[in-house]
């Protein structure tokens, strides 16, 4: 695990360097962007976008 902010940042810059990743360094960048890139949105989109569904009486629920 690391705990090392030197050596994490040091890691991100040689990926950078190799152009396997690119920064994120937007001004209007959201923070679920970082989700939607990597693929982890895909993951959790059911819980941050639950379902409409309509009951039989017409009325709007949201299920997950």
């Amino acid at each position: 695990m690391l705990h090392d902010f030197d050596d994490v940042n040091r890691i991100l810059a040689e990926m950078t360097s190799e152009n396997m990743i690119e920064p994120i360094d937007e001004s209007d960048c959201h923070p679920m962007d970082w989700a939607e890139v990597t693929g982890v949105l895909d993951d959790v989109q059911d819980e941050i976008y639950p379902e409409p569904m309509l009951d039989e009486n017409g009325v709007l629920w949201y299920v997950s």
